[in-house]
């Protein structure tokens, strides 16, 4: 499939095939696939993190990003000065994105940090796509690699598959609420949410439980499904509620 080949046919049959997503797994494919039609080689999904956020993973829908790097994103706290995270939040309009041009709410040693990581994974330039989420809640798509900036209409046709795609998502979390069977969560599981729930990476609660990282982000992963949840914020919040961690 050559690059930017997101034309108008194509995005009618991208929404058409969005009507079929039914589980987190469907809209990762989905995701994919739109990023093969733009050109763009890594895609993440977001509910919108609020100022106080530290780490992005705790807020990420779906992506594809290489582990190492959003683990090193996080572990360098480069979401609290995200020039991108600051200006989505207000935006209603998709907005261009070029790691050289990051630098605006970073000290020297962040914005080393940050181009250099950029660089080393292809985080080159993107485009930033904001759309609704839950009801009084805002969401992010956002698309990078390294090619040229797209123009007004490939602009608008992102934008609507980043609404369709956002709702499709919904629908998925609405529909993984009802008739929920009981969950039982080991107590490795358990101890892993409930680190997750204070703040902790998955480096720290592996450091105070004595296991690998890995091994807690396998935990973490289990427990999500166990509870039905899309993210290790939403299997937190999904435990609290359940009386399955305090």
């Amino acid at each position: 499939m050559p690059p930017n080949s997101l034309t108008a046919p194509a995005l009618a049959g991208l929404i058409a095939k969005m009507a079929a997503i039914r589980n987190r797994y469907d809209a990762y494919d989905m995701l994919l696939e739109i990023c093969r039609r733009s050109g763009y080689t890594h895609g993440v999904m977001l509910d919108m993190p609020v100022e106080a956020s530290q780490h992005l993973a705790d807020h990420i829908l779906i992506s594809n990003w290489p582990e190492r790097f959003l683990r090193d994103y996080d572990a360098f706290g480069l979401l609290a000065t995200s020039p991108v995270i600051a200006s989505a939040r207000d935006a209603i309009v998709p907005f261009l994105w070029s790691f050289k041009k990051s630098t605006a709410r970073r000290n020297q040693v962040e914005s080393q940090r940050a181009a250099a990581l950029f660089e080393e994974f292809g985080f080159l330039t993107g485009v930033a796509l904001p759309t609704g989420g839950r009801p009084g809640e805002r969401r992010l798509l956002f698309l990078a690699g390294d090619r040229d900036e797209p123009q007004c209409a490939e602009l608008s046709y992102l934008l609507m598959l980043t609404a369709h795609l956002s709702e499709r998502l919904l629908k998925v979390l609405e529909n993984s609420c009802r008739d929920e069977p009981a969950a039982r969560l080991s107590d490795r599981e358990r101890q892993c949410l409930v680190w997750t729930s204070a703040g902790k990476t998955s480096l720290e609660i592996g450091t105070i439980l004595g296991l690998s990282e890995h091994t807690v982000n396998q935990y973490i992963a289990s427990s999500s499904q166990k509870l039905g949840a899309v993210n290790r914020a939403h299997a937190v919040a999904k435990a609290m509620r359940r009386g399955l961690i305090e």
